[in-house]
């Protein structure tokens, strides 16, 4: 039996954009998703650098 793999699309969530047009525009302009976060800050964590995506409420109920 032969193990079949069929891709129906592409999808992008990574910390410099959500979305094929958003990380194409990213990533052919040089545009970084690695940024300070302020909630590791409140929350005391020593290293305040994170690669967090972008997402809102209507990415996540889509």
């Amino acid at each position: 039996m032969d193990n079949r793999v069929v891709i129906t699309g592409l999808g992008v969530v990574a910390p410099n954009g959500v979305g094929i047009a958003d990380f194409t525009h990213a990533i052919k302009n040089g545009i970084s998703g690695i940024q300070h976060n302020p909630e590791l800050e409140a929350l005391g964590f020593s290293c305040q650098i994170s690669g967090t995506p972008p997402l809102t409420q209507e990415h996540i109920s889509a």
